[in-house]
């Protein structure tokens, strides 16, 4: 059922519609916020389980809301997936099954922590038939409509959790981690948002996301090289044969692992170990997958994943949202050749975070075009530390502008800008310190911006 409902049109407008809600209503006044320092991991973890509870339940946790604690159902979940993994670390499986015997230790944290988990599913389902599901649009409902079974409802809840949070979440990470040391598939995907949205405008419907090809080819590659599942194992339910002719007993355990295919020359070539989107399009510019047994970030054949979909337009929708509206500045930018370090888990988790210094709203959103004037060369307006004073309570250009200045010479310089309000502002910019031909030169200069066109 939930393979039939996921694969709708009209599911996706739906998932769609509830990303779009609280990137606009949470994530992005979050990161508006100037001169605070956030971990991108932790809140993009705490956005994919807002909406997957959302989507799959009916129920709105508001994770993103910082001020608000955190949801127990979420610190439970942390707590049991962090223990569960860790089990593997242990010298042998006998240690920790021998503390679960014995109720000791992490056995026990665990054991609490499944107890609370369960205990706060079942609260779940009993607020849904409190409140009615008959004509609700979440899976939760859907299965209830259906199913009586309290433990089969439980476990669905928690398989939604452990699917849809953790791993949208983990490749969100991984990717803006690997924005911040391409800017030039920064600056490619904006300029096909432009083309095919349109400048200036944003996404309203899901139908446009099918057109950004390069997008897709960049979430792709971004999970190629660092999976949010790095690895995986299988059990064999009879007796099989690999076509290496490797003879498995039923039973048998086999692992692949992700990670390691992305990095293997046989399979991607030379430059496997490079961050190219450019791989996955044809030379038209259209996406072009792979076979998934060599792509398998989803599973492949009958266990392909049902809410590959959904991640991705999760995935896409936020990375578009905030390039085209920020530009996030790590607070520690990655040195050429260094590789992120990750927590033992059942999903790829930066042991450090993602820790930004602030956000920078992007000019290139409201329309920032400078008009060459005679005998003045200019290359957009840009200034390492600079004061922009504003006559006017307009929150969109109310922020540093980042560009580089070349041959500017001191006076007035004419901008079309677009913004929310139509009333005209007055914006005198003062650079602290630039150079100028070599010299450090201190300069001012008075802008004007006009409202709407």
């Amino acid at each position: 059922m939930a393979s039939m409902e996921l694969g709708k049109t009209s599911t996706c407008c739906y998932v769609f519609d509830i990303i779009n809600c609280e990137i606009k209503t949470r994530l992005v006044p979050l990161l508006s916020k100037q001169d605070q320092v956030l971990d991108l991991q932790d809140v993009f973890k705490r956005f994919s389980f807002d909406v997957i509870c959302w989507f799959s339940f009916g129920i709105d946790p508001s994770c993103l809301e910082l001020s608000l604690p955190m949801s127990k159902l979420a610190m439970a979940f942390d707590l049991a997936s962090k223990l569960s993994a860790e089990r593997a670390m242990n010298v042998s499986p006998l240690v920790w099954k021998i503390k679960r015997a014995l109720n000791l230790g992490s056995e026990k944290e665990l054991k609490r922590a499944i107890e609370r988990i369960n205990l706060l599913a079942k609260e779940v389902i009993r607020q849904r038939r409190k409140t009615g599901f008959l004509n609700s649009n979440d899976l939760l409902s859907r299965f209830m409509s259906i199913i009586n079974d309290e433990t089969y409802l439980r476990d669905i809840i928690i398989s939604f959790l452990l699917a849809g949070r953790d791993t949208v979440a983990s490749g969100l990470t991984s990717l803006f981690w690997l924005l911040s040391k391409h800017s030039n598939v920064v600056s490619a995907i904006k300029q096909e948002a432009d083309r095919i949205i349109g400048e200036n405008k944003e996404l309203t419907c899901f139908d446009q996301m099918k057109e950004l090809h390069y997008l897709q080819a960049t979430v792709y590659e971004s999970m190629r090289l660092y999976p949010p599942i790095q690895f995986d194992s299988k059990f064999c339910q009879n007796d099989d044969v690999l076509p290496d002719g490797s003879v498995l007993k039923k039973g048998t355990r086999v692992t692949y692992h992700p990670y390691a295919m992305g990095r293997i020359e046989e399979i991607w070539g030379e430059d496997c170990l490079e961050f190219k989107p450019e791989r996955w399009l044809k030379h038209d510019g259209v996406f072009s997958p792979e076979n998934p047994f060599k792509y398998p970030i989803f599973q492949a054949g009958f266990r392909v994943c049902l809410g590959k979909e959904m991640a991705l337009l999760e995935m896409k929708t936020v990375t578009l949202s905030l390039i085209r509206r920020f530009r996030i500045q790590l607070l520690k930018p990655p040195s050429p050749g260094q590789h992120p370090r990750f927590l033992p888990g059942l999903t790829a988790t930066f042991s450090d975070g993602l820790p930004v210094l602030g956000t920078i709203p992007e000019p290139s959103l409201y329309s920032l075009v400078a008009r060459k004037k005679p005998g003045r060369g200019i290359d957009g307006l840009n200034y390492p530390s600079m004061h922009i004073y504003l006559n006017g309570t307009n929150p969109n250009i109310s922020a540093v502008f980042h560009r580089i200045v070349t041959n500017v010479e001191e006076g007035d310089l004419e901008y079309n800008v677009k913004v929310a309000s139509p009333k005209e502002l007055s914006v005198v910019v003062i650079p602290k310190m630039f150079k100028f031909n070599g010299i450090n030169q201190n300069k001012t200069f008075r802008v004007l911006v006009k409202g709407g066109e």
